[in-house]
């Protein structure tokens, strides 16, 4: 046999050429939020929705930005070619006390396929007022007394319409709401509350809850509940026959 005789014989391999490719069609965030709130919670969580627009089937890699701070969120996405999908972050990342520009990105080693801008605007909260007058202030137990009063914004000092005022009552312990009310276009209210069965006094609260972006405030008044006292309205004197007619009333 020649030393230099052998045996013919083959191998062969798939070579892979191309990869999966991100195109980002939808990026939802909130449209705005108050300092402190999160953005991207278990509850709420953003949207990003991507396409391949790859040669392959395969791992498409997504990341957001906060575009004046550092990357808050990295996540994958496995699509097919051609196939569209979503995933959802879930950042827990604070908003600032700034416009927030995010920018979700689809890429594959150092290169960005392809990206989606949005801006959580900030909302400044704007601190109101509350006040409360109770009319009357002292009532027979299970009649009926107002709670009165105006919801204002502290900056301006103009009245809120068409907020909610909730009127509470401290009772056996605990405040216990006992009626509501809507502000009129001045920013004025007034509740018409049925009074405890029991006398003695009672705190009660007008409390506005808060909307954004008006701050929640409130106020608060005594009433009092029992018998009212006798009193004395008007008086008859008759001199010449020394006689006198005295006509009792309840004093309000």
């Amino acid at each position: 046999m020649p030393a230099d005789w052998f045996i013919p014989s083959s191998a062969t391999a798939i070579v892979t050429v191309g990869f999966a490719r991100g195109e980002i069609g939808h990026f939802g965030v909130p449209v705005a939020a108050e300092k402190g709130d999160i953005i991207g919670s278990a509850t709420e969580p953003l949207a990003i929705g991507v396409r391949n627009v790859g040669s392959i089937a395969g791992i498409i890699s997504l990341r957001i930005r906060d575009l004046d701070g550092a990357t808050i969120w990295t996540g994958i996405i496995t699509l097919a070619i051609d196939e569209y999908g979503y995933v959802y972050p879930k950042p827990s990342y604070p908003m600032p006390a700034r416009d927030l520009r995010l920018r979700a990105e689809a890429y594959h080693d150092t290169i960005v396929d392809s990206y989606f801008d949005r801006t959580v605007v900030l909302v400044v909260e704007v601190t109101t007022k509350t006040t409360l007058k109770l009319e009357p202030a002292s009532v027979e137990p299970g009649t009926t007394y107002h709670y009165k009063g105006k919801l204002t914004r502290v900056d301006t000092g103009a009245g809120l319409a068409a907020m909610s005022i909730i009127a509470r009552r401290y009772e056996a312990g605990a405040w216990k709401e006992v009626g509501s009310g809507t502000t009129d276009a001045n920013g004025d209210y007034d509740i018409t509350v049925t009074a405890p069965g029991a006398t003695g006094e009672f705190n009660c609260m007008a409390a506005f809850p808060g909307v954004v972006p008006f701050a929640a405030s409130y106020a608060q008044a005594n009433l009092g509940v029992g018998i009212l006292p006798f009193q004395v309205i008007w008086v008859l004197a008759a001199a010449s026959v020394g006689t006198a007619l005295l006509i009792l009333g309840y004093s309000r």
